[in-house]
């Protein structure tokens, strides 16, 4: 059972089955990207990481796209735990779900925007825009200035290496991970919305950074006995259906990163659903009630309707 970690109460049962569902769906596209071996000849990542062979744009992106699971993975070990008994109850709490969620969505978004581009010139562009973003945060972390100046001069021999090709204008790093997140919304096949996103990040920030403002937007007060004139004590609870917008929001842009990291390498996708969905179906305490036919999908070697690769 999944209860708000306050009173007890028990979560929806559809928000409920849609947590539980996030959780799932992250462990089987967390086993499908980490099964996916280097890009295939002639794929588009191939091709990329030729037209530019240094630091490799299929590296990074798999590495954006592991980073957002890692955090939705700590999601599903919380809510659908492998191993559980009919007694186990699950305790939820607003802002861990909204800043796991905000972490996953930034990871994520880095991908979806490298893997967005259109054409290798493209994608080599925004591929060194992340990087010189990167050396940017690593050099502001570090505490002595020798190490300041290694960032420093990595950054300046990344220019050096394809000034023939991009300027360093050309090459700014984002303007933050919001600038990201709304360009990685602009793909048409992706179902979200910049405005949305952005909605979604910004709460997602300020339940992460302590603000009180979430309180009032992302929960419900109930007041109770006035303990000073004025001031009365009130329970606050989670809003779930808050809860399940940004995780799914979070869900969807990893989803769509992974995907379209296995297709540009080159790898069929419902190939590897079929061993991730048993794997996930070998480790998986299962109720007494479980769906038969959720059974039998989740044992298939290729989800129904996705193809055969011989036809």
């Amino acid at each position: 059972m999944i209860e708000f970690v306050e009173i007890g109460e028990p979560v929806p049962a559809d928000h409920s089955r849609a947590f539980v569902q996030v959780a799932q769906g992250s462990r089987i596209m967390w086993h499908m990207v980490r099964s996916c071996g280097d890009p295939e000849a002639g794929s588009n990542l191939r091709t990329v990481d030729e037209f530019y062979p240094f630091e490799k744009v299929s590296v990074r992106a798999k590495h954006y796209i592991e980073a957002a699971y890692e955090h939705l993975l700590m999601w599903a070990d919380h809510v659908a735990p492998f191993k559980f008994h009919d007694e186990q109850v699950v305790n939820f709490s607003l802002r861990p779900t909204f800043t796991l969620a905000r972490a996953a969505l930034e990871s994520a978004a880095q991908a979806v925007w490298l893997l967005s581009a259109e054409g290798p010139v493209e994608c080599v562009r925004r591929h060194l825009c992340l990087i010189r973003w990167d050396i940017a945060e690593h050099r502001k972390s570090a505490a002595d200035a020798a190490h300041k100046e290694r960032c420093r001069q990595r950054d300046a021999d990344l220019l050096a290496r394809v000034a023939s090709r991009y300027t360093e204008d050309e090459l700014a790093p984002p303007n933050g991970y919001l600038d990201v997140l709304k360009h990685a919304c602009l793909p048409v096949d992706l179902a979200l919305n910049a405005a949305d996103i952005e909605r979604l990040w910004r709460a997602a920030s300020g339940a992460a950074h302590g603000k009180y403002w979430p309180n009032l937007e992302l929960q419900r007060t109930v007041v109770g006995v006035e303990f000073e004139p004025g001031h009365f004590r009130a329970l606050t609870l989670p809003d779930s259906a808050a809860m399940v917008e940004v995780i799914e929001a979070a869900n969807a842009m990893s989803q769509y990163a992974a995907l379209k990291y296995l297709v540009f390498a080159g790898a069929d996708p419902a190939a590897l659903m079929g061993p991730a969905s048993r794997w996930l179906l070998e480790h998986t305490t299962l109720s007494e009630d479980a769906d038969p036919e959720v059974l039998a999908r989740l044992a298939a070697d290729r989800p129904e309707g996705w193809g055969d690769p011989a036809g």
